[in-house]
């Protein structure tokens, strides 16, 4: 029977998400909200620091500009889809294309969790790529935007100052310098990782619920790209991973990683430096359609096609 059940995971967001809609809010405080994105970015950035430790090599080298490039074309893919087929203004498109170009890390860690309950490795230099794909669209968005406007300069301290890239890029470097010493803190907050995902993916559903009353008038084109383009991501990162010659665990998670869209990062960027742009509604395609779909249907779907091409 729990064969045909979504992921536990998932249920989680799903129940929280429904009991919104029904008025039951579930939302957490804002404190409690911050813990556990710290304490997940941080074992994420732990874990990929010591991958660099142990296996920092050339390939490693080629493989970050390969995923660099990665999140450059899945932006520049989104930003042809939104010109082509919807009425968006220039700067709500690029915004809402730079959403996709950029990861989702709540819907990476689940994406671990789903791997490590059914006991599949993946190579720990993911939570590298996982940094490195934050940058690039939202760098290429702002200077899209900025290139015919003289009077706007780009902001790169706003670029990489941002807490959630802060904080991966912390754990790394603590994981890299300290390598095995690092491997207790990790251990130890395993037993606990599972329930603090679980209750972010509560907060999760419930802010999902709240955000679908503001799908506008364009409504229409957000459900639609909020499914198809995780899809397309999906595919690219599939296929980046491949060349990479990854595991299978490695494959579901740098599709993952492709089909993910950020709704912490590039929103806080964009509503300094382009106040202008519809930020509500790239939030609305990027966690109540995008994260939901991945967390409900898409990290299961990726990790059969992963394990398709590599059987």
């Amino acid at each position: 029977m729990s064969s045909f059940l979504p992921d536990i995971l998932a249920l989680f967001f799903l129940a929280a998400l429904v009991s919104q809609r029904l008025g039951v809010d579930l939302r957490l405080p804002d404190a409690a909200y911050q813990l556990l994105t710290y304490v997940l970015l941080i074992t994420i950035g732990l874990k990929g620091g010591q991958a660099l430790a142990y296996g920092a090599n050339w390939s490693l080298i080629g493989q970050s500009f390969g995923v660099i490039l990665l999140g450059l074309l899945i932006t520049i893919a989104a930003l042809v889809i939104i010109s082509l087929f919807s009425k968006l203004n220039r700067s709500d498109g690029v915004a809402l294309a730079a959403h996709y170009g950029s990861v989702s890390v709540g819907t990476y860690a689940v994406a671990i969790s789903y791997l490590q309950l059914r006991d599949i490795s993946f190579e720990p230099e993911i939570a590298l790529f996982v940094a490195l794909l934050e940058l690039p669209a939202i760098v290429f968005g702002l200077w899209w935007l900025n290139r015919k406007e003289s009077s706007r300069k780009l902001d790169m301290k706003a670029v990489f100052a941002h807490k959630s890239l802060a904080l991966i890029l912390i754990g790394m470097l603590i994981g890299a310098i300290y390598g095995e010493v690092a491997e207790p803190m990790i251990k130890n907050m395993k037993p606990i990782f599972a329930v603090m995902l679980a209750l972010y993916l509560v907060h999760m559903g419930a802010t999902a619920g709240a955000r679908l009353k503001d799908l506008g008038q364009n409504h229409l084109f957000i459900i639609s790209f909020g499914l198809f383009m995780p899809l397309i991501g999906g595919a690219l990162g599939m296929a980046t991973a491949w060349l990479f010659g990854l595991s299978i665990g490695g494959m579901t998670l740098l599709a993952t990683l492709g089909a993910s869209a950020s709704y912490i990062a590039v929103p806080a960027v964009f509503e300094q430096a382009r106040p202008e742009a519809n930020i509500a509604q790239a939030l609305v395609a990027s966690l109540a359609i995008t994260f939901s779909f991945n967390v409900i249907w898409g990290i299961p779907l990726y990790h059969h096609v992963a394990g398709l091409l590599l059987g």
